[in-house]
């Protein structure tokens, strides 16, 4: 072997060595990065935050208040004030997972968004269904000569009278068909179910936090057309 090629071999080796130094620092840092990731869950209760994630995955989101019926009142719900305590450890988690961890402030309600496309559709039509009931529920409120603030007022409300008035409505039937919903007492259902309403006694509702400024936030809209 001449000198030439001698030189070349042995920058061939070395640009080997190189590259196979630099893989094994990638590596080793995103090995790092994992595990520092993982030290950030550490303090976090495995019963509690899978608890929090099956009401995400169910469609819930999570208020800071929860009704209690046998005391009649609204109380602290604790997986919202755990969230809240560890809010950046849970945003991170849920962002390994290809989840979006988001806090609305005025209805003081988490919930979590996706970044896949499956499930942003399917978001948006739980969006536009609870957005559709609540606008209802307004007008029908506007409509009968009562504010709409009584809608999240758990002694108001709104109860079985108005759900029968609205499924009396063609225009309301039709809007129940589209949302596909058998009647108009399974979208009232829908909306506690998700956490935007609060069932108070037999066939009594009243909008959540996140109900009542869902639907302001939809009147807004709606006015300002």
């Amino acid at each position: 072997m001449n000198n030439d090629d001698k030189s070349v071999t042995d920058a061939k080796r070395e640009a080997s060595a190189s590259d196979s130094s630099n893989s094994s620092l990638q590596e080793a840092r995103s090995v790092s990065h994992v595990e520092a990731s993982l030290s950030d869950f550490s303090s976090l209760n495995r019963q509690i935050s899978t608890r929090i994630y099956q009401r995400f995955t169910q469609g819930r989101i999570i208020s800071k208040q929860r009704y209690d019926k046998m005391s009649a009142s609204l109380k602290d719900d604790k997986d919202y004030t755990y969230l809240f305590r560890y809010l950046n450890e849970f945003t991170l988690l849920y962002s390994l997972i290809g989840k979006q961890l988001e806090h609305n402030v005025r209805g003081e309600f988490f919930y979590i968004n996706s970044t896949t496309d499956s499930d942003v559709d399917e978001a948006d039509e739980h969006a536009l269904k609870t957005q559709s009931i609540l606008m209802v529920l307004a007008r029908h409120f506007e409509m009968s000569g009562r504010s709409i603030d009584n809608l999240g007022n758990h002694s108001l409300g709104f109860g079985a009278k108005d759900i029968a008035e609205i499924a009396s409505n063609d225009e309301y039937k039709a809007i129940c068909r589209a949302l596909r919903f058998a009647n108009w007492q399974k979208a009232v259902d829908y909306l506690v179910n998700r956490g935007f309403a609060f069932e108070s006694a037999n066939e009594h509702y009243f909008l959540s936090s996140a109900g009542k400024a869902f639907c302001e936030q939809v009147v807004e809209a709606y006015d300002n057309k």
